[in-house]
């Protein structure tokens, strides 16, 4: 635990850090409500908590599965020793899915805790990606979708019998063993699994669910459910040292298990004071994220640590069993900040609700009903170009800005550069005559005997120019137009006039003063 460094963000040593931290919380935690509130909110948060709960079917289906996988990774990749083995992690492993979520599925090809490289670990996804594509033709799966460039690569893949969504993964032991430790801890205190489920509810139906979207995955919402159990007081489950101190194997971690079992049955917060406890936590931690405040289930309480100087600002929930990696590493500031806005939006809810404001129905709505919901202020994602191109942009405003703080005529040339260098011509004005009254004569209409009509002259209808005519061809009228010929179909030297001792051709053609003579 680090005491004493003084945050690179801010002028706070890391104690008082963790200080306003917990006045924070525990201002947040003096607002108080009635016990009908709590009880009515109990009996709302255990129905959805039941809804949630997969049905007999669900599991059989992924065991099915895992038993399917098994037999074709040994198709694909052969035997040997009795590997490839497919082993299930995740939600599954750690009861806490539902019937529409996804099934993590590791393909190991040894027992050995030693890296394997990340080249071959693609190589083997393409391998098995080309066998499910045949699959794909025959109807047995859809939607082969191999993701390669993430940090764990996978492949994703959905059962046409089943309809579930298998992920893809090879040698993903860190997953494993998280998921077995997390389903040991669950048996200590049942409102584990219970908060569990309903805080993946709540923000899946918020949409804050997607390491994708920068936002919590399934793994950080579970830490976070842990470490408040920890911080209750009384605490209800005990700091993660206690119970790794024997080793992170399996039977070390069940018999350390055994020992805390109904640890924390001397505290008697009902899951509705516990889900509020946690939102109000979430909120009072907004702005300290980036100052450093981090999770560590391994001590059971807050510290003051930064994993990447490069990303600081982000939320920090330390992996217990490796505590120089974070789980929530890919939460990012904006994340950060839709995550505290749904947070207080539910908070707001509740306490609507406590003031007789919305009924429990709608209450529910607003805190489990996907789309329900919608920030206001949330803005659309801006558009990310290449970083080359970026650092071209920025140069070249930085050069114009430059430019018209030396120049101040700068920005008028700008300007004119800027303009089309088409623009739609004016329309020249219409040479309009008096129009001729019409005078009875003879019993006709008609004008008048006297009538002489104005002369008619070319010019005066300047918007329909007319060349002149030319002299000097025969009686004054203009030659007709005959193309000059090409280089190809040109005459001899010495079937060609010559005038002035230059070379013309006998049949010069009429050329319109708009187009420029040629000749």
């Amino acid at each position: 635990m680090a005491f004493g460094y003084l945050c690179r963000s801010c002028n706070m040593s890391s104690t008082d850090l963790l200080k306003l931290a917990a006045n924070l919380e525990s201002k947040k935690s003096k607002i108080n409500f009635e016990p009908d509130v709590l009880s009515t909110l109990g009996s709302l948060l255990l129905d959805v908590h039941a809804v949630c709960q997969p049905k007999p079917t669900d599991y059989e289906n992924r065991r099915k599965l895992v038993q399917k996988f098994n037999k074709l990774a040994l198709e694909v990749y052969g035997k040997n020793n009795g590997f490839p083995a497919v082993e299930a992690f995740g939600s599954f492993t750690m009861d806490l899915f539902t019937s529409n979520s996804d099934l993590d599925l590791s393909i190991n090809f040894s027992n050995d805790m030693v890296d394997f490289p990340r080249d071959r670990k693609i190589s083997c996804l393409k391998i098995l990606a080309d066998v499910l594509n045949d699959h794909q033709k025959r109807g047995l799966v859809t939607r082969v979708l191999p993701i390669l460039t993430a940090r764990v690569p996978v492949l994703k893949v959905v059962d046409c019998e089943t309809g579930v969504e298998c992920d893809f993964s090879i040698e993903n032991k860190d997953g494993i063993s998280r998921s077995l430790f997390y389903s040991i801890v669950a048996s200590i205190d049942e409102r584990f699994s219970k908060l569990s489920y309903l805080m993946k509810a709540w923000a899946k139906a918020r949409d804050i669910n997607s390491s994708r979207d920068h936002t919590m995955n399934s793994l950080s919402i579970i830490s976070l459910v842990a470490f408040h159990l920890q911080t209750r007081e009384p605490p209800i489950l005990p700091p993660f040292s206690e119970l790794l101190k024997d080793g992170i194997d399996a039977s070390s971690v069940e018999r350390n298990v055994a020992r805390f079992n109904q640890y924390g049955k001397s505290n008697q917060e009902c899951i509705a004071k516990l889900f509020l406890a946690l939102l109000r936590k979430l909120s009072s931690a907004e702005t300290l994220w980036r100052k450093g405040l981090c999770v560590s289930l391994f001590e059971g309480c807050w510290i003051y640590k930064i994993f990447n100087s490069k990303v600081a600002g982000r939320m920090n929930i330390e992996d217990f069993l490796n505590r120089f990696e974070n789980f929530a590493r890919s939460v990012s500031t904006a994340g950060i900040r839709k995550i505290c806005e749904h947070v207080n939006i539910s908070l707001n809810n509740i306490s609507d609700f406590a003031a007789n404001r919305i009924e429990a129905s709608k209450l529910k709505e607003l805190l489990f009903k996907p789309g329900e919901v919608k920030i206001l202020n949330d803005k659309p994602a801006r558009k990310r170009f290449p970083k080359r191109k970026r650092m071209r942009m920025k140069m070249e405003q930085d050069n114009d800005q430059f430019k018209r703080a030396k120049n101040p005529k700068f920005s008028k040339q700008t300007e004119i550069l800027n303009q089309p260098v088409y623009q739609t011509p004016v329309a020249l004005p219409i040479l309009m005559l008096p129009p001729v009254q019409p005078q009875v004569h003879n019993g006709f209409y008609g004008p008048a005997p006297g009538f002489v009509p104005p002369p008619f002259r070319l010019y005066d209808h300047p918007q329909r120019p007319v060349p002149p005519f030319l002299s000097g061809y025969g009686n004054g009228h203009p030659p007709p137009f005959i193309r000059e010929p090409s280089s190809s179909h040109r005459l001899p030297p010495h079937q060609l006039g010559f005038r002035d001792g230059r070379h013309y051709p006998e049949n010069p053609p009429f050329m319109h003063p708009g187009f420029g003579r040629r000749w």
